[in-house]
Formats: C-alpha cells, structure tokens, sequence
C-alpha cells in the first residue's frame, strides 16, 4: 500500500468519524432538548404554581416502595408509589403524584421509605389539584431538588450535543467562508 491510497484511507476514516459525532451530537440535542423543555420545563412551572392550587380532602389507596433493576447492573434504584383517591365537584379522581419530580429513582432507599412512612395506607390526605385539569394533583406542593432532574439533565444532554457539535459545524463554516484550498498529497517515495 503505497502512500497515497494511506492518505485516502486515513482521510476518508476522519470524514466518516466527524459524521458519526455530528449524528451523536444531533441526537444528544435533541434528546436533551425534549428533557429540558418538553418534560423539565413544564414539571418545573406545574410545581410552582401548585402552591397556589384549590385543595381537596383525599385517602391514601396504596403506599409501597418500587424498586428497578437495571439489566446491566445488579444494583437497584427505588422510588416511592403513593394512589390516593380525591373528590373534585363531585368527580372522582386518583392521583400518584407526592411532589412533583417523586417519580425519579434514586438508589438510596430511605428517601422511598420516609415518603412511604409518611402517607400509609388509609391515611387522610389534603390534596393539592389543578383547577384547569383537576386530574393533575400532588400532595406536596411546590419545588424540591428532584424536581429539577428532567430540567438539568436535558441541558446536560444539550450542552453536550452543542459541545460535540460547534467544533465540526465550525470548521466547516471557516473552510466554506476560506473558499477552495489546495490539498497536499504526500510525497511519493522512492522505492
């Protein structure tokens, strides 16, 4: 193999790997996009805004933890499931939500445990719910850490996307506004 098809192969692995990381990129963007505004975004401004929703009388239904396991790991995460059931003029609903952003497992099951202590079954409850669509409930309302977890890891994923990107898109930018330049090829060797 003489030089010069090395080149070639060289050069066209490089466009194939800047392909590769722009589609991953892509992906990263637009998976931390729909985290960050299509899932983070609306949680976060459900939740400080349920400090100022109507309340209601409700009853605990189900009080349990749930535990996942991953299929390539052997540790698992836990997170609390807490049904109450609640009355809104006259319609009967039942709500799963303790505060918004309960729903993300941890692997420190003593946060599942104290939530699960603290609504057993049976248990009145005073139920916060939306009067636009008194289906959306919580029990704790307002902002706590873990609500911010869809929120910051879809920018985490953003600005990793951005990251893996701007570089590529770039260069390609500066070499489009440079116009044509002249490719040297390797000295052919003398055999």
């Amino acid at each position: 193999m003489n030089h010069q098809s090395i080149y070639r192969t060289k050069t066209g692995m490089h466009q194939v790997g800047r392909k590769l990381v722009l589609f991953i990129g892509f992906v990263f963007i637009f998976v931390g996009y729909l985290m960050a505004y299509q899932k983070g975004l609306p949680l976060l401004e459900r939740a400080k805004a349920s400090k100022e929703w109507p309340t209601t009388d409700g009853v605990v239904l189900e009080s349990k933890i749930e535990s996942h396991h991953s299929s390539n790991s052997s540790s698992s995460t836990y997170s609390p499931k807490v049904i109450y059931r609640y009355e809104v003029e006259g319609q009967e609903f039942k709500g799963d939500t303790v505060w918004f952003g309960n729903d993300v497992s941890t692997s420190d099951r003593s946060m599942s445990s104290k939530t699960v202590k603290k609504y057993p079954v049976q248990k009145n409850v005073t139920v916060y719910y939306d009067p636009a669509e008194p289906a959306v409930a919580v029990l704790e309302p307002g902002v706590f850490k873990t609500t911010y977890f869809f929120y910051l890891f879809g920018w985490l994923f953003l600005g990793l996307g951005l990251l893996m990107t701007s570089g590529i898109l770039f260069r390609s930018l500066l070499r489009l506004f440079r116009g044509p330049t002249e490719i040297q090829q390797p000295a052919e060797s003398a055999d």
